[in-house]
């Protein structure tokens, strides 16, 4: 599904329905979700959503693993270190062609 410059698959409407949830969960005053910050994680799953949007054709299993690392990353570091270690190692992945 094209929506704009972003292409959509079935995978993707998960994370578009976990950040349906967690704006929900923003918007009725939600603070936490046991051991996260759940306007970390809103952040991690709009920066994922961008990401995999725009770029279809990346393997699913290498970013997955990025991806995993950066949510389990947000339990101890702040938002700025997860997003720096999010990006570097995407452009990595990307210069050494693994996604």
């Amino acid at each position: 599904m094209y929506i704009g410059p972003f292409y959509f698959d079935t995978k993707e409407l998960f994370l578009v329905l976990l950040t349906v949830m967690l704006s929900i969960g923003m918007y009725l005053g939600w603070t936490t979700v046991p051991f996260f910050n759940i306007k970390d994680l809103f952040t991690i799953t709009i920066l994922i959503l961008f990401t995999k949007g725009l770029l279809p054709a990346i393997h699913n299993e290498a970013f997955f693993m990025v991806a995993f690392a950066a949510v389990l990353c947000t339990i101890y570091l702040q938002i700025f270190q997860v997003v720096l270690f999010y990006f570097i190692s995407f452009v990595l992945f990307r210069m050494l062609k693994v996604i």
